[in-house]
């Protein structure tokens, strides 16, 4: 008797267990420092984020987006961030403002690891002298 009612109680554990962990996960905000806020754009689902919206041709679903949104939206592909520009007059304006910003490589721990983003002109910042020398 004991056996079936615990085989009976480990599903409803696991089940109450998930969804507290999904509803603090969701609700509770990440961190104190002050955010910025991000353009407008669908709300995300908890875990994939918004890419359900984007189908076989992306180019159409950010075209229908956009007519909804703005040509300028946030989207969230999982845990990454990302605003999409669609119109070519905000793509001049965000990359005349945010040219340096957007054009920096971040060097991951295996480069960083054996010292080779201070000797490769990869991941050099743009505005450093020794990549305008080479």
């Amino acid at each position: 008797m004991d056996i079936i009612f615990e085989q009976a109680l480990f599903p409803l554990f696991c089940f109450v267990l998930s969804f507290f962990i999904i509803f603090f996960t969701t609700t509770r905000p990440r961190s104190s420092r002050k955010v910025v806020p991000s353009p407008p754009g669908p709300p995300r689902l908890p875990i994939i984020g918004n890419i359900h919206l984007v189908g076989r041709n992306p180019h159409h679903s950010f075209a229908d987006l956009s007519k909804t949104y703005g040509p300028i939206m946030s989207l969230k592909f999982g845990s990454l961030n990302t605003v999409v520009v669609t119109s070519p007059e905000a793509a001049r304006e965000v990359l005349r403002t945010y040219d340096q910003i957007l054009s920096s490589r971040t060097p991951t721990n295996s480069i960083r690891s054996i010292n080779h983003d201070k000797v490769s002109v990869v991941w050099l910042p743009p505005s450093s002298s020794r990549w305008r020398y080479n």
